[in-house]
């Protein structure tokens, strides 16, 4: 199972949903350089329906 994420990566990708949902996107890409690789990354969201929630919740416990 992968490692969690840090509060600081968490508090980042809900600053980019909200800036995204702001302008009406759901879907973004960028390149990314780390540990002197480039990397190309995509962004997309999907909100979880209502009925999931507690599944999506349960998942991540």
């Amino acid at each position: 199972m992968p490692s969690p994420m840090t509060f600081e990566i968490c508090r980042s990708l809900t600053q980019l949903t909200r800036q995204l949902l702001e302008t009406g996107e759901h879907e973004t890409q960028t390149l990314v350089l780390a540990k002197g690789q480039l990397y190309r990354v995509t962004v997309s969201l999907e909100p979880v329906p209502a009925d999931q929630l507690q599944e999506v919740i349960d998942h991540y416990l």
